[in-house]
């Protein structure tokens, strides 16, 4: 994900708008991907055969900013603790990659 941090506070650049996946490996580290318009799984993310993960869900990027995310995954099907997981993970992420109007975090079963 870092590779991804501009230093003028965005995720890309300013036009980065949409929903991406991510997924927290079994290390915490934070991967984001797109699914490039195709139904590619979560599981792409972190390859191998049977692949384990602390989180994975959906965050919505608006105008390069971090809007919201949550823990839907059809693959992975994460339980609460996933949740918790990915709010660790992005609190690793300074502030000013967040919008002002950043919706929090949200359970997917919610």
């Amino acid at each position: 994900m870092s590779d991804l941090l501009t230093d003028s506070g965005r995720v890309g650049s300013k036009t980065t708008n949409g929903q991406f996946i991510y997924v927290i490996d079994q290390k915490g580290n934070l991967i984001l991907g797109t699914r490039s318009g195709q139904k590619m799984p979560h599981p792409t993310l972190v390859g191998g055969e049977n692949p384990q993960v602390l989180g994975a869900g959906i965050v919505e990027i608006r105008g390069g900013k971090i809007y919201s995310v949550d823990n839907a995954s059809g693959h992975f099907k994460p339980g609460a603790g996933s949740l918790e997981a990915a709010k660790n993970a992005f609190s690793n992420i300074p502030g000013k990659y967040f919008s002002k109007d950043f919706q929090g975090y949200k359970s997917y079963a919610d």
